[in-house]
Formats: C-alpha cells, structure tokens, sequence
C-alpha cells in the first residue's frame, strides 16, 4: 500500500534526483515515486520565484500574443530531435512536451510522465498521463514512446540524442507503462530522457519545417529568419490553464539589433540580451523600466582535433590551454559580465574540482611547444559561430596563441554552420562553441568525452576514461561518484586537454510585461511555455 507525504527537496529513489515542493509515494520498496500534479504548478529552480514574480509583475491577463526576441542564433529548422541547435529547441517548445523536466539545479519534475520510478540503475519505469493526444490526433501512449525510443536508436534518422540511446529498450507494460531497460546500469539516464521531446513518430518527416507533438500551442507560420508563430492548442491536456491565445517569437542574429527592437517598445522580452548594453539596461531596469534577469545557462569552450593535424599532440593542446586569458576573455567578449571556467561544472556543484584551476602561463606553454616539436609554431584556423561573443572569445585567442608562435586566423561561419561541420562533418581541427551546463556531473562528459559520445567531435579516445565513465553511471555512492568524476576530470581536462573550458555563457533577458522569469528563467535548455503568461 502506497503512502503519500509532502516532502519538500526530497530525494527520488537512492540516487539523488531532488525532487522539491512535490509530493512523493513512498511504496512498499521504499522507492521514491513522482506523484501526478498540475502541469502549471511551481516549477522554479528557487522555491520563492514563482510567487514574488506573481507579486512583482502583476496580475495575469488573459488572452493576447507573448511577442518575444530570440537573438544570436536563427533556427536551421524547427526538428529539436535532429537539429543540435539551441535555437531550434526554443522555436520549436511551444508545441512539445517532455515526460520529465529538469532544472538548473537538478530537479526532475514531471510532465506528459504521471510517475516516474527507478528501483535499479538499470530500469526505469514512466506511467503517462491518460487521455493525452498529440497535435495529429494519435494518443500519447506507451507504444508512442517506445516507437519514437526505436526512430531515435536509428542512426540514419540523425538524432543527436542516438549515441544517448544506444543498447537501450523499451517493454510497454500497458497502454500507459512504459519500462526503459538500460544496457549498463545508469543512475542519470533520466537527465537524457529530458532532453527528448515526445512526438508521433509519423510526423518526423515534416517536423523541421512544420513542428507538431503534443505541448500546449500548434504551429501556425515560420518565415525563416524573421519569426515563428503558433497559436493556443484547444486540445492540449491541460488547456484551461493556458491564458496566451498565441505565441510569436522574433529572430535577429545580432542581440545589439534585438535589443534595440524590445527597446522600441511592443515586445515582451529578449533574450539574449545585448552584453555591450549590459551596464545600461542593468541601469535602466533598477530605474523601473523593464526587468533584467542575468543568467548563466551555459560554458563557452575550445575543442582541438585529438586525432589529426598539430593537435593530436597533446603538448600542442596542453600549450593551447596554458596560452590562454580568461580573464581578458570575460572583460572583452562579455563586457566584465561573465567568470572564467575551468571545468564542465560550475564552481558551486558539490563534484567542482578546484585542482582544475591555474594560472596563465607562456614559458610553460612554449616548452610544451617545443617538447612537441613545434617550437615555431603553426598557422590553424579557429571556426567560430558569428556571434559578437564568440567572435570575441576568437579574436582575444588568436592574440594569445600569436604569443607561443601559432597564427590562427578565425575563421566565421553562420552557427548552424558551425555545428554542422563540428557534429556531422568533424571536419575542423580547432572550434569554439558553448553548451549548456548541467547540474548532473555526468552529462557533458558522456557527450563530449565518451569514444562514442554523440558529441565528441574532437575525436578524443581514452579507455580509462570511457571505464570511469561507466562507473560513474553506475555508482550509487555520492562519495565514490566525486572521486571517479574528479578523475575523468584531471585526465580530459588537465593531462589530455581534450576539451578547454573557457568562460561562462552569460546570456542576460530583459523583459516586460511577462513572467519570463519564471516561464524561462530556472530551467536547462528549453522554456517551459505552459507556464508563459501576460502580465499587467
């Protein structure tokens, strides 16, 4: 017999997982299991920001177009589950859903899942809500999930998420149960699932230019470069609780000129903000005009070709890294608004390794250089998405590089571009890119560090560290899990320098006359548009 307790942060099965401000079953096992709850109840990564922005903003209106800006990155099309790209996640939300969400600090809520429980690291059980349709009319069920687990694991359908998903099956239990049986045991499988939104599969062949799943507004027009647009779904599962009539998100590639648009009055928000107006709209916020929201979703990084041309040498890498100013990086590129990184975790997360951080240092770069055969240099190619900060980041590499004798000229491309030739072609041997950071320590290191990870574009290959990756996923030890990442850690990150952390994605909002804080502001990734409103 199931008991029921609210429990505020407890912790969903031995692993972990906190789950806060909702109720957990507690069942004979002692397993923890998510209980069914409102979709628009408080979903903030900080308990109090739901309710102080309900206060701060004002009342909720009904009806009207959430017009939004989304700088920097214009979507190559709207497929989330074939498209890498941030900015395709975002223009594509508001018509997806996802059987968990999770946010920044970790915490896994659940969404089109009724409950979820994991009784070992190597089954996961999802119960679905009932009643639910996707946007075609077919029913969101078991056998849905199972189908769209089965399209991902093809890999020529060109899912990011394949390698993710590799050895992994499904059995439907019944109309609305699902088990996901893993290959290996993997106590943060969960964290991958969030990042797979749930559609029918009969639709994957249109999805890039006309997105539909099951998420609470259809898609109504996309001009490529200029908006997307959809409108409220009358047959979302949850549909009396969503107050927009539609959504309109505006693209511009250039956040000073996005920026500008939302200053101009009739938009409720940009993100990202301008980083070279920082200072400006922090003051213009505090004077009442807008709010500003600061935000750290993610790391920027350098990632060299481990396995041709001048970096394959790790000296050449390790010299690479010592070259580097992170200091003058976050004064340039970001305005004095950013922190260095020296890791795939921010310094706050408990598996932090301070041994990571050092100092610049050129007389050990050139002697790393030179023990590499490479004392007079090397003239490489940086490719660099064409966004202000990433050009930045660009332009202050090449000046330190110059130092230990490498000419780099950068070299930019349009950002889907970049992604193209980092995840599809691997044809680069040095590229600066960012991703978001996430609170599971294993996340990045699955996808950047794996032989056989999705993203390891770099074409790093170290057995030790795919052993200690499989540990890792397999430990339920929260002191053992510190010590195999810390190791996985100093090796990538230090001794082989396959992936160097640079600085902090600092992506700022400002916004008006909505809740983006709280629809936008707490979680990894995605923005939870059922919880989108206008505020008076």
């Amino acid at each position: 017999m199931d008991q029921e307790k609210d429990d505020t942060g407890a912790n969903l099965g031995p692993w972990g997982n906190s789950v806060s401000r909702r109720n957990i079953l507690v069942g004979a096992g002692g397993v923890g299991v998510l209980a069914g709850v409102g979709i628009l109840a408080g979903c903030s990564s900080n308990s109090d920001t739901a309710d102080s922005a309900a206060t701060d903003a004002g009342a909720t209106k009904t009806g009207g177009i959430l017009d939004g800006i989304m700088t920097q990155q214009i979507p190559s099309s709207l497929d989330p589950i074939t498209n890498a790209q941030g900015a395709a996640l975002n223009a594509a939300g508001p018509c997806h859903d996802w059987l968990e969400w999770v946010t920044v600090q970790g915490d896994l809520y659940p969404s089109l899942a009724e409950t979820v429980s994991q009784d070992d690291p190597k089954t996961i059980t999802y119960k679905l809500n009932s009643g639910v349709k996707f946007q075609n009319g077919e029913a969101v069920n078991a056998q849905a999930v199972a189908d769209l687990i089965a399209w991902v694991q093809v890999k020529k359908n060109g899912a990011w998420l394949n390698s993710r998903f590799e050895g992994v099956k499904t059995e439907v239990v019944d109309e609305l149960t699902i088990k996901i049986l893993l290959p290996k045991p993997d106590v943060t499988f969960r964290f991958a699932v969030t990042r797979l939104p749930i559609v029918a599969v009969s639709t994957m062949a249109a999805q890039a230019l006309t997105p539909s799943g099951c998420g609470p507004y259809k898609f109504d027009s996309w001009v490529q470069g200029s908006y997307v647009q959809y409108k409220k779904d009358p047959g979302y599962r949850n549909a009396d609780a969503i107050t927009l009539d539609g959504i309109k998100m505006e693209h511009f590639a250039d956040a000073n000129a996005g920026t500008q648009a939302f200053l101009a009055g009739g938009k409720n928000w940009v993100y990202p903000s301008s980083l070279s107006q920082a200072k400006d709209l922090k003051a213009r916020s505090a004077a009442g005009e807008f709010k500003y929201l600061p935000a750290e979703p993610g790391v920027c990084y350098l990632i060299n070709n481990c396995k041709t041309g001048p970096t394959k040498d790790p000296n050449v890498r390790k010299a690479i890294r010592l070259a580097l100013d992170r200091g003058a990086m976050v004064e340039g590129a970001f305005n004095g608004v950013s922190r260095p990184l020296y890791s795939m975790l921010k310094p706050e997360s408990s598996f932090y390794v301070p041994e990571l951080e050092y100092e610049r240092n050129i007389t050990e770069a050139k002697a790393l250089m030179a023990k590499a055969g490479m004392a007079k240099g090397f003239k490489e190619k940086i490719y660099t998405p064409n966004v202000d900060y990433f050009i930045g980041l660009s332009t202050i590499m090449k000046a330190n590089l110059a130092e230990i004798g490498i000419e780099i000229t950068v070299e930019i491309e349009e950002t889907a571009a970049v992604i193209d030739r980092m995840f599809n072609k691997k044809d680069f041997n040095m590229v600066v890119l960012g991703d978001a950071l996430s609170p599971e320590v294993s996340e990045l290191p699955e996808y950047y560090l794996r032989s056989t990870g999705t993203r390891n574009c770099g074409k790093y290959v170290n057995k030790e560290v795919d052993k200690l990756l499989d540990q890792g996923l397999a430990e339920v030890d929260q002191a053992k899990r510190v010590e195999i990442y810390k190791k996985i850690q100093m090796i990538t990150l230090l001794d082989d320098t396959a992936f160097i952390p640079l600085v902090a994605e600092q992506l700022p909002a400002a916004y008006k006359g909505s809740n983006f804080d709280e629809f936008a502001g707490g979680f990894i990734q995605y923005i939870i548009w059922p919880k989108a409103q206008l505020t008076a």
